[in-house]
């Protein structure tokens, strides 16, 4: 459940920062009133910067742009320009030593090292090297201080250091923002201090996805299903998918909501294991049913059993057959409960076990029949293999009795050939 914790979040801070969309056009690379006054804005002009993240990107142009570009600069500018575009060179060819090492004071490549860093889940470097950036702009000048100091609490969440993250977090509580009692939830989560989590995420007017299945999982961890279910129906009216219908036949307080779910789970999904799963939630609880029903004739009636049938089914059996005959059996079994009584019933049911019985068998013949003429075609190809095979060392010493011969027959040729054995031509 831990590792759901840190997936969430980690969705729910990517979907909260998007960079803005950029289009690089030779005009657009010039200093701007923002860049003027920033350290090292004689390179930054030459990026994009993500004023929500600690991101930027190189500005690239094609061969033309940039050959055109670089004709209006002064000495000095285009002394700046090949100085980025070699730093950025190596970056792009993934040299991260040799360019930290030779350009350590260049602030562009840091930025791009810390998002490799990210990439890459190394998140104790991405820690080292945000504590860098701070360091070469003290001032704030390029990217602020609660955009870093948010990025300090990210970074340590994801490298599980959340009590610092939690710091860092609770510094801007008082803003009020969602996305800060999210923040700040997440980390008692993960800090297993439920009620404070449950606290937090309750101050958020409307809860995000990623909130609502936060504050499902808390509810399961405390075993508090029905305030689970009441989440499971919010998730559901968020996101309509089989999860969150399978959240729902979890939480369910009896067997005909649970069962109910269950079917819509199945109805929802094309994928075999969901689509096996949920047969085998239906399963039980049509046979729970039907126990219930043949208990009040009040005599021993032998009730047949699908997963008696089920575990004997080859594996070739589709899903979508195994379903509509599951749903064939139930169907059937109740209507006879409905139309029969006493050994009327037990009659009922001997010929509806007869008639799963013979399809079983049908079924294991096919497989049978499959699997025999599978291993035919396999001999079949094995045979021509292994007959390919002998037909390439016939005539490979065929070749060589050839070649035995021409050398028997021309000795002094052999004898002058500068290259030892073989044809000449």
């Amino acid at each position: 459940m831990k590792k759901f914790g840190i997936f969430v979040l980690i969705c729910f801070l990517t979907c909260m920062t998007t960079t803005k969309a950029v289009v690089v056009t030779p005009q657009s690379i010039k200093t701007t009133k923002q860049t003027t006054y920033m350290p090292y804005s004689q390179y930054l002009k030459y990026y994009v910067i993500d004023e929500e993240r600690i991101k930027l990107i190189f500005k690239r142009l094609s061969q033309e742009e940039d050959k055109d570009y670089q004709s209006g600069l002064s000495k000095e500018e285009k002394q700046n320009y090949k100085y980025v575009k070699k730093v950025q060179e190596l970056i792009d060819r993934g040299a991260w030593g040799e360019a930290l090492y030779k350009y350590a004071e260049f602030y562009p490549a840091w930025v791009q090292y810390y998002s490799r860093c990210l990439e890459i889940k190394n998140y104790p470097e991405a820690i080292r090297t945000l504590e860098r950036l701070r360091s070469m702009d003290n001032h704030y000048a390029i990217f602020s201080e609660d955009i870093i100091n948010n990025e300090f609490g990210r970074v340590l969440y994801l490298n599980g250091d959340y009590p610092q993250a939690l710091q860092y977090f609770k510094m801007y509580e008082n803003t009020g923002k969602p996305s800060i009692y999210s923040y700040i939830a997440h980390c008692y989560f993960k800090m297993d201090e439920y009620g404070e989590a449950i606290g937090y995420i309750r101050k958020i007017p409307n809860p995000s996805y990623e909130d609502n299945e936060l504050l499902y999982t808390i509810y399961m961890q405390k075993n508090n299903k029905v305030q689970a279910h009441n989440i499971a129906k919010a998730l559901l009216n968020q996101r309509y998918n089989y999860n969150n219908l399978m959240k729902l036949q979890a939480t369910a307080q009896n067997d005909s909501d649970r069962l109910k779910y269950a079917y819509q789970a199945r109805n929802s999904t094309m994928n075999e294991n969901e689509i096996s799963q949920a047969n085998a939630i239906i399963a039980n609880i049509e046979q729970r049913n039907l126990d219930r029903q043949v208990s009040g004739h009040g005599q021993f009636i032998r009730i047949p059993v699908w997963n008696d049938f089920l575990v004997k089914l080859p594996d070739n059996v589709s899903s979508a057959e195994i379903c509509s005959k599951q749903d064939e059996f139930f169907k059937t079994a109740k209507e006879y409960i409905k139309r029969y009584q006493g050994q009327q019933l037990s009659n009922a049911f001997l010929s509806l076990n007869q008639d799963f019985n013979n399809y079983v068998q049908e079924k294991q013949n096919q497989y049978y029949i499959q699997k025999q003429e599978e291993l035919q075609q396999a001999l079949i190809e094995k045979q021509e293999r292994d007959n390919y095979i002998m037909q390439q060392m016939i005539e490979q010493q065929r070749l060589q009795r050839m070649e035995r011969l021409y050398f028997l027959s021309h000795p002094y040729e052999n004898m002058y050939n500068p290259y030892g054995s073989g044809y000449w031509w």
